[in-house]
Order: C-alpha cells, then structure tokens, then sequence
C-alpha cells in the first residue's frame, strides 16, 4: 500500500481524537483554554472570542446628493480601455512557477486622470455646489482609486462609491456592505478625516467596473477640485473566489471546506484574507492575535514579511473578513457581501522570521470575530498542526499535517538564515494566496507560525508536500511589548465617571477609545457660560459617540450619536455658580479608534 497513503491515515486519525475531545469540551468559549498545557516558562496566550455589544440601529448616512435632493441623471465618466485578462492570467501562471512563495496578484494599476472639466457641477440655493463624476475601466471586477493633494477645506465633503449597475442613472449604491445596511458600502471623508489629511489614500475596492466621485463644496470655496486622481487598481480577478470572465480556476480540488471541521469554526473566524497595493493589487493571508493578559480586543494582525513591509503598503489594505460557507459544502458568500476593514498601521515587520505585525485601523465586525492564541516555544518534531488560509485567494479552507525537522526550509535561496518551521501535509496543502497565514498547534489552538511557502499544491509528489513557516518563537522578542496589551493614552485611567479626567478649554489629540475601556472627561463651566464638546476622528475606523451629564448618575443632559467623522454636546450653566459636567466618549462599534477632544466656552 502507499506509504503516503498510511502516513496521511495515520496523522488524520491522530487529528481526530484531538478535535473530538475538543467537541466533548463544547463550544461556549474556545476549546483550548479549557485544556492549556503545562506552562514551562514560554509565553503564550489563547484565543478568545470577540465581545459582544448593543447594536445601536443608526440611520444611513445619505451621500451629498441624496442630501441635497439633486436626481444626477447621466452622470459625465473617464472611461480606460479593456485590459487584456486573458494575457495576464498566463503572465500569472507563468510566474507562479518556481516561485517560493505563495502571494497571489489580483489586480494591476493604471494611470488615470480626472480634471475638474470632466463632471458635472450643480449650484445649490444656499451657495454650496456638488461636482460629480465617475471613473470606469472597463470590464474591472473591481476598481480601487488614489486620491493625491487632498487639501479639502473647513465644511467640504468627498463620497465615493459605485453606482447600481441596475439604475446607473441614480445615487444608489449596492456595493460592499456597511453596519448599518448590507447592502451599501459609501466612503465619506471631510476636512477634518484622518486618512483624508494624509493628503493621499487609496479607496477600498469599488465593485463592478466605475466609481463614482461627489465633492460637495462649501459656499465660497475656490474654484476647481481640492484633490486629484492619479491612478487607479483594475482588478481582473476576484481576490478571493478567483471567477474571472476568463473562467480562472479557484482552490484546488485537495483543499478542505473549513465549516466541514466544525471544531475549528472559533479559530477560523480569527483568519482574514487580505488586498494590499504595491504597483499593482496582491493578496495573502494573516490572523487576529490575542494579548497574554486580559483581552482588549486590539485588533492586532499577522502575516508575512514578503507580503508586505511598509506603512505605505500597509495603508493601504483591505481586510476580507469572514469569507466562508455558511454550511460544509454549502455556497460560499459573495465577496462584495462580506465585512471589511479599511487601512493598518505597521507596528513591526523583519525578514528574519518573514513576519509583519499590523494594527487594523478601520472598523471590525467584532462580535463575529475571534483573536487567536500564539505560544512562543516551537513545538516538537512531531505535533499535529492545522492551518487556515485562503488558497488561490479563494474562501476559506483547512489543512492538517504535522511539524517536522527544517531541512530544507533553511536552505531557501535568497533567504539564507531565516528562520523557518517546516510543517508537511497529510490532508490539504496551501497555495498561491496563502501566504502569511497561521500555522496552529492541533492540541491547543495556538500560532506558532505564519507561512513563507514552499512546494506544495494539489497532486504534488510525495516529496514536495510540505511548506516553510516564519518561526513564532523567533519573532515572539520583537513584538513581545505590543503583546502584553494594546496601547493607550496619557490621559488613563479615566475609564469611569468616578475617574474622570479634567480638562479645560482646549484640544486633547490623539485620544484612544476601545470596546473594552471608554472615556469620561470632567469640565468645569462657569456660571452664565456655555461649554462645547467636539470629538473628531475617521467614522470608517470605529464608530465613536458622545455622551454629556450634570453627575455620575441619571440620564445624560445632550447625546451626540451619529454617523459622520465629528460628534459635539454642550450644555448652559443657568446658575450663579460654576459647575461640573461629564463628559463619556465610547464606542458604538469596533473595538478601538483614536480621537481628538476639543472644548470651548461661549
């Protein structure tokens, strides 16, 4: 009989006892912190699920011309020719062979330029006036725009979106999603929008092959556009179920559903894909990590350093989350129906163990998501491992196999002393897209690696099925602070009423609020004055809101709970003498984002 027919056997049915003591343990909270190992000395944590909170049902935010009630009707377009799909997915496979590693290009980019003369102006009775263009390239699955000297000034406001391919002629979006409808995905960006004072961005991905641009002008405002667009991302393949109109194929037929192994179904929730821009649109695959102390939910994420290594590209990326099948075997979601993240921080990244750490910035769907374990002792020869991944940038799948000696991790080309962990297969293999995804102990649930690549894929030799991860425990030194918990402000620990921090008039910058330790602030307002409270911050980074009292108790005085990048309260002090006021900034979404806190007097 085939000896890799036995060895498979022999480490599935290893597997399976794992997972079905794992099952018996229920599914409450995740199955390995029931059952940690003997702690030796190494640092570790587990993986936990993300918190759960009130949804506050808010109303949609209208884009400028559905506010202002202007019907665009045909609306005036910069259109690129087709790109030849065919030559490039050839381009693509002839390059996917001999490499190393496991990036897959999904997307190229195109110059383009959009001149004030190519939209439409409309005048408003009040002395606004809303320009409006789109921007095509024809036969894309997907556009993405750069947008450069952005200087919008005090009152403006950008919106981009992709029209309804069923009512072209109207502002109706079904794109992308959003958390208060499924159905519409708009991007909004002001004056005072943190990604928009960079001066430069790129927009998430635009479904379909335009993108429709409003900027409404305040009145006043001098003539001409206050931005420029100068390139956009022709997505040619779907980043993740690789449907081309050229019929590209998706995973291989070796690749493992991974809602078929329910007892991964926590972990696999800590897994994302993502797109990330260089010269043109590449994908890979990272995880969530957890904290080793009490979780706080900072949305810390890993994956490989040749995926990424710059706080440009990293400003770039848009999370993927939960692209999966609902059921085993089931049909997996539509991409453009699936929550996503928009922009990281890079917080650390080396060649030495091929890792990158970043910080999502924009909103995670956080009661759905999980932040996986890591351990930073590298298990021993032998330990059952289980990886999840997307494999030709497809939907989720698993894979199970088991740690063996480096051999030839180690001797790689061009990556002479990295140190790696090699893991070979015995159901499931990675791909192309792949890359930067975890690498788990079986037993515990914990990371220990993120992958490089290697040789394996669907039908290969015996002798090439096995892949080359960065070492955890290498990498674990470098990142170690960042792991003992997210950071905050200077202005901790003001996480209740009865902690309140004082402040008077003036700016607060850079404040940091999260699911898990909101803010309150104590003012004192003179008799006869009139206190004012703004926080400003990117809405598309978390959903923060305000909250005004006269005291510790009762109900608030003023509320300020909306859905744009700005929230204010006041309130008068009618009395003779000053009095205090409490000011609780939270969150109403997301687990983290940063503000500015400015109060005046009247």
């Amino acid at each position: 009989m085939d000896s890799r027919f036995l060895r498979r056997q022999r480490q599935t049915g290893r597997l399976l006892l794992v997972m079905g003591l794992g099952l018996f343990l229920g599914s409450g909270t995740a199955v390995w912190a029931a059952r940690p190992p003997v702690n030796d000395g190494a640092a570790e944590a587990f993986g936990v699920r993300g918190p759960s909170i009130a949804k506050t049902v808010k109303t949609v935010r209208p884009t400028p011309s559905e506010a202002v009630g202007i019907d665009l009707g045909i609306v005036p377009e910069v259109r690129l020719k087709a790109v030849d799909t065919d030559a490039l997915l050839r381009e693509d496979e002839r390059q996917m062979r001999g490499a190393r590693t496991k990036v897959v290009r999904f997307g190229i980019g195109r110059d383009v330029q959009v001149a004030v003369g190519d939209g439409n102006w409309y005048d408003l009775a009040d002395g606004r006036r809303l320009w409006v263009a789109e921007v095509a390239s024809t036969d894309a699955i997907g556009v993405r725009l750069h947008f450069k000297d952005v200087r919008l000034p005090d009152g403006a406001e950008l919106a981009v979106y992709a029209p309804s391919l069923s009512d072209p002629a109207r502002g109706v979006v079904r794109s992308g999603s959003s958390r208060f409808d499924p159905d519409r995905y708009v991007e909004f960006y002001g004056a005072a929008n943190p990604v928009a004072k960079r001066g430069s961005f790129w927009t998430g991905t635009l479904f379909g092959d335009r993108a429709r641009i409003e900027y409404l002008a305040p009145a006043g405002a001098a003539d001409g556009l206050p931005f420029k667009v100068d390139r956009l991302q022709h997505e040619y393949v779907d980043p993740i179920s690789q449907l081309t109109k050229s019929g590209a194929k998706a995973a291989g037929s070796c690749e493992n559903d991974v809602t078929c192994s329910p007892e991964w179904g926590d972990l696999s929730r800590a897994v994302s894909g993502v797109g990330f821009i260089g010269d043109n649109s590449l994908f890979c695959t990272g995880q969530l990590l957890n904290v080793s102390g009490n979780p706080d939910f900072t949305p810390y994420w890993l994956t490989a350093n040749h995926c990424m290594d710059s706080q440009g590209e990293a400003e770039s990326v848009e999370f993927f989350w939960l692209y999966q099948t609902a059921s085993c075997g089931g049909p997996p979601p539509s991409l453009s129906s699936v929550p996503r993240s928009q922009g990281a921080t890079l917080l650390s990244t080396s060649h030495g163990s091929d890792y990158t750490l970043l910080m999502v910035e924009g909103a995670v769907p956080e009661s759905d998501l999980f932040w996986a374990g890591w351990t930073s002792k590298e298990p021993a020869n032998g330990t059952e491992a289980v990886a999840i991944h997307h494999p030709s940038g497809d939907f989720k799948r698993i894979s199970f196999g088991f740690k063996e000696t480096v051999n030839e991790c180690n001797q790689i080309p061009d990556f002479f002393g990295t140190k790696m962990v090699r893991n070979t297969w015995t159901d499931g293999v990675t791909e192309r897209g792949s890359s930067g995804s975890g690498l788990f102990r079986a037993d515990t649930g914990q990371l220990y690696g993120q992958l490089f690549g290697g040789p394996s894929f669907c039908g290969v030799d015996p002798d090439g099925l096995f892949d080359c991860y960065g070492s955890f425990a290498v990498t674990f030194p470098r990142i170690k602070n960042l792991l003992k918990g997210g950071s905050d402000d200077k202005s901790e620990q003001n996480d209740t009423c009865a902690k309140a921090r004082i402040v008077k008039a003036g700016t607060l910058g850079n404040r940091i609020v999260k699911i898990t330790d909101e803010d309150w602030y104590k003012i004192s307002v003179p008799a006869h004055r009139t206190v004012g409270v703004d926080a400003s911050f990117a809405n598309g980074n978390g959903d923060v809101d305000l909250q005004l009292f006269a005291s510790c108790s009762g109900d608030p005085l003023a509320a300020s709970e909306g859905t744009t990048d700005s929230e204010s309260v006041g309130a008068s002090n009618v009395g003779s003498k000053p009095a205090f006021v409490f000011v609780r900034v939270f969150l109403a979404g997301d687990t983290r984002n940063n503000y500015d806190l400015s109060v005046h007097f009247e």
